[in-house]
């Protein structure tokens, strides 16, 4: 009998050295959003999503937490100075590209390739549209319009939403 024990031990460890999926496969959280682990490049789309995200949620969650109206008006300050940084890193990105650009496009010519320097140069006239649009939003920023009206709206909507479910709930009581 020790022999047999001997050779399903053998077994099992020959079955304990295969290798599992979590070796090869990593699994990723499917909750992890973009907006709350920025990428690297900032660009105008990035700019555009975080102003379409729904901040009336938010605002009637932080009225249900703290109906305070300073806090409220802290809170949109927040979202109007995380826009902010948004737009600043957006210009930065793109003007680190249009170096890179830059670059390419005058080695690829001293190495006669026109085909690939006139798609650099189409590709670099694409960013510079995007800064003149990326100007216009920080124009707009500034005068509280635009971008920055839209997240404000929403979540003092939110905010004002929450504040009238608190009365409610108030109203529903029977005393």
């Amino acid at each position: 009998m020790g022999l047999f024990s001997f050779f399903n031990r053998k077994t099992k460890q020959a079955n304990d050295n295969v290798p599992s999926k979590e070796l090869f496969i990593e699994e990723s959280d499917a909750d992890v959003s973009d907006k709350s682990l920025p990428s690297n490049i900032v660009n105008l789309e990035s700019i555009y999503t975080y102003a379409s995200t729904d901040f009336e949620n938010k605002g009637y969650d932080d009225a249900i937490v703290n109906p305070d109206l300073s806090y409220s008006k802290d809170n949109l300050k927040l979202l109007r100075y995380d826009l902010q940084i948004l737009i600043k890193r957006a210009f930065r990105c793109y003007e680190d590209y249009i170096k890179d650009l830059k670059f390419h496009i005058e080695s690829r010519k001293s190495a006669g390739l026109i085909d690939t320097v006139n798609l650099l140069e189409s590709k670099l006239s694409k960013v510079h549209d995007a800064i003149e649009e990326l100007e216009l939003i920080e124009k707009e920023f500034e005068e509280g319009t635009g971008l920055v009206e839209r997240i404000s709206l929403s979540y003092q909507r939110g905010f004002s939403r929450g504040l009238a479910a608190m009365s409610d709930e108030i109203l529903e009581r029977n005393v």
